[in-house]
């Protein structure tokens, strides 16, 4: 039911696609190319709607159907073509992807072990989510939307101030019911940036190799663990790439559509994430280089303002709600001029201190550390830890001197336009973010420099009709680091083993106790009263599972009872404290809270302790996990 539903979803993508390309009658230069950007245009359409939707106040466990209703009426006049395009494209697809006749055996590997990772990431995806990102907020806030039937202020969550473009997307997937569908549409945006990637190289870099482009990518750890885990990074990294791609085609051909898919792009991907900024300048700098030729006066300028203009329209909407929420539009960001704090359990303090620890992930921002990124990027890179918080392989550090031939000259236009908007990228995350999941966008356009590189140093020679002996020996060699990516994947996913669950050889709350140590005290909070109120410290934030209203901090997660304990430390201070709050209960990890090198000073620790004493009354402990009962009349 899940998969069908998700595909059903994704037709209704490509049909409100179709429906409204036909205001401009587009020209493609392959079926596909049409297929990916109408479901594009679809799904960034169905979010949008969501986001209205959601501001009306009009979301509904029924509204999703009332919306798929909608599209699949209005574009009724798509359906008889439906099955005559899809036939039409079938014999095209053959050659397409037509099995590369120089290298067949590594062709046949390509498509083997791409098929196999896709059937592991739908699996994974068809589990409940376990990633901490999603079930904080990437999931958390459009649950707490649905339930709510639409925007709410949440003054706890830093994150519920961010944009949430794709989360509309999860909210419209979660109006199903079907708890799975938000992961599986994140996954089915990841599968458009891999089948955008092939086409863009099979179209304009090389016919050959074509099945190595989506692999390459797909095959690198971190990437493939959050394509089926409900995050948003592939969703930015496909905006992203999309963005080059629609100015690439708006270059060549000069068509106002590709234009518009240009901007469209570039303000959803601002408007998934904030780092997704980045893309508006190289945009910008694409339209001027674009019309340098240009004899018109103004015209540039102009174009400058309708793309402006049409992604500040993506990125209006949270910009209002922050301001109705804090009376500063750009929160978290500009707090020290803008202010907000008096509204959010957020300050500049904290904005600050969430910089430096940001700062902590990577290896050094010198000029030796960006020599040494390649080398400490595939050897030293952990997940779960300040190294780069992920994991990218081997594959890409066999590929550097493939690399190196592609950027080589003689090189065309379009693969010099990749290299400086994988160079940006690349500076951009080093300067700010070295987490391996925020190098997706840079890495898709890595991947399709390399692949173009690859093809280069292993084409056949003249006369020759499969590549020669070193490239055949190098090809191996990429196809070994291949596999080694792969048994990373296995490990993760093996570890995790959502077979199980998908099998139904295990239930929902095993296989979530299994993979988050705290989930057991989350079902314990869901089993209070509707009435009660629980302070979260140190219990990871984890929103979607929780059934129940909870305080918490974000990121510093002992912030509230930090500034308790240093107003008033007494029993009567913290007693009269948490009452005001509404609080009625306590759930902390006895780590963070007691132990060594506590976020509580000790200084405040007896008196905390002694309150707990004579105030608590414990309800459950695992391991480190504490949850109380506060008496507080």
């Amino acid at each position: 039911m899940d998969l069908i539903l998700f595909t059903i979803l994704f037709l209704a993508f490509f049909l409100l696609g179709e429906t409204l390309a036909r205001f401009w009658q587009p020209v493609y230069s392959h079926g596909l190319e049409r297929m990916v950007f109408h479901t594009l245009l679809g799904l960034v359409t169905v979010a949008l709607v969501t986001t209205a939707l959601a501001f009306a106040g009009w979301v509904y466990p029924a509204t999703g159907w009332i919306v798929l209703a909608v599209i699949f009426l209005a574009s009724a006049k798509s359906w008889p073509l439906l099955w005559k395009d899809v036939s039409a494209l079938r014999p095209a697809l053959g050659t397409f992807f037509g099995k590369d006749q120089t290298d067949r055996e590594f062709h046949r590997f390509c498509v083997l072990t791409l098929a196999a990772l896709a059937v592991l990431a739908l699996i994974l995806a068809l589990a409940p989510p376990v990633k901490t990102d999603a079930l904080v907020y990437h999931l958390a806030l459009p649950k707490a939307y649905l339930e709510h039937h639409g925007v709410i202020n949440l003054p706890n969550s830093m994150y519920s101030f961010f944009p949430l473009l794709f989360e509309m997307v999860f909210l419209f997937a979660m109006t199903f019911g079907v708890e799975s569908l938000p992961a599986l549409c994140g996954l089915g945006m990841a599968f458009l940036l891999l089948l955008g990637l092939t086409i863009f190289f099979r179209q304009y870099l090389s016919p050959r190799l074509v099945w190595y482009v989506p692999l390459l990518f797909f095959s690198t750890p971190t990437f493939f663990e959050i394509s089926a885990s409900a995050y948003v990074d592939l969703a930015l990294a496909g905006f992203m790439f999309f963005t080059f791609y629609a100015w690439d085609r708006w270059r060549e051909t000069r068509r106002s559509y590709w234009f518009f898919y240009m901007a469209v792009c570039a303000g959803a991907a601002w408007a998934t994430k904030l780092t997704g900024l980045i893309v508006l300048p190289l945009a910008v700098l694409g339209i001027v280089l674009a019309g340098r030729t240009d004899t018109a006066p103004g015209r540039v300028v102009k174009q400058v303002l309708i793309f402006g203009g049409i992604v500040v329209l993506f990125m209006a909407p949270w910009w209002i709600r922050n301001f109705l929420y804090s009376g500063n539009p750009f929160l978290p960001l500009l707090m020290p001029l803008l202010g907000g704090e008096d509204h959010v359990n957020w300050d500049a303090q904290r904005a600050l201190m969430f910089d430096q620890y940001v700062k902590l992930f990577g290896m050094g921002r010198g000029l030796w550390d960006m020599f040494l990124l390649p080398y400490n990027l595939t050897f030293h890179a952990e997940p779960h830890s300040l190294k780069f918080d992920g994991r990218i392989g081997i594959v890409f550090f066999l590929l550097i001197p493939a690399l190196i031939a592609g950027l080589w000259k003689p090189r065309p236009a379009r693969v010099a336009a990749l290299g400086v908007f994988a160079g940006v990228l690349l500076l951009f995350w080093f300067i700010y973010f070295q987490y391996v999941r925020f190098l997706a966008p840079a890495f898709m356009a890595l991947t399709l420099l390399c692949v173009a590189g690859l093809d280069r140093v292993t084409r056949p020679r003249s006369g020759e009709h499969t590549s020669h002996l070193p490239g055949k020996i190098y090809l191996g060699v990429l196809a070994l680091g291949v596999l080694f990516n792969v048994s990373l994947i296995w490990d993760t996913w093996h570890q995790k083993n959502p077979g199980l669950y998908v099998a139904g050889q295990e239930t929902r709350d095993q296989y979530l106790s299994r993979n988050i140590p705290r989930y057991p005290m989350y079902r314990a909070m869901n089993g209070l009263d509707p009435e009660a109120k629980v302070l979260l410290v140190y219990m990871g934030n984890l929103g979607y599972l929780a059934e129940r209203p909870f305080h918490s901090d974000s990121v510093f997660e002992a912030h509230t009872l930090q500034a308790m304990l240093a107003r008033d430390a007494s029993p009567e201070g913290l007693r009269r404290q948490l009452k005001n709050l509404g609080i009625t209960h306590l759930m902390f990890d006895r780590t963070f809270v007691f132990g060594k090198g506590a976020a509580i000073p000790p200084a405040h620790q007896p008196a905390l302790h002694g309150f707990l004493k004579t105030r608590g009354k414990l309800l459950k402990q695992m391991d480190d996990f504490l949850f109380y009962e506060l008496v507080l009349d």
